[in-house]
């Protein structure tokens, strides 16, 4: 099978092959992120290590607790402690409930931790300078 129209059909083959497959691209989709900011509070401030770390979670609450995203980060030592989470967008759905669960590490030592989920992002909970309260402790 040689001759003009054989490759005239191994062209248009080609081409529409090509075709296809650049326009996936068109539709593919990859994270779409959005970012999450506030701070971990504590009416309790007492003083903590310049190498403490923030560990914050977004969580799916709508039955059981799925970790959406998270964020570790140094504390440096003072409070509040600022955040900023990324997450996919994708990942959210409004019909759904999420919340950020977070803890304070002094070491291998949890020295403050949310006592309840904060609501965030849907059913009008904030998404936006979030103030996450935590408790102490007792060791």
């Amino acid at each position: 099978m040689s001759g003009p129209s054989f490759r005239a059909s191994l062209l248009a083959a080609s081409l529409l092959l090509t075709g296809l497959l650049s326009g996936c691209s068109l539709f593919a989709s990859g994270p779409d992120f959005a970012t999450l900011s506030g701070e971990a509070i504590s009416d309790e401030q007492a003083p903590i290590a310049d190498d403490a770390r923030l560990e914050i979670r977004l969580l799916d609450v709508t039955q059981g607790r799925t970790t959406i995203a998270k964020v570790d980060q140094n504390t440096h030592g003072r409070w509040p402690v600022p955040f900023m989470l990324q997450y996919d967008r994708h990942h959210i759905d409004s019909e759904r409930r999420y919340a950020l669960s977070a803890a304070l590490r002094e070491g291998d030592n949890t020295r403050y931790l949310t006592l309840e989920p904060l609501p965030v992002l849907t059913d009008g909970a904030p998404s936006q300078h979030v103030r996450v309260p935590l408790a102490p402790i007792s060791q």
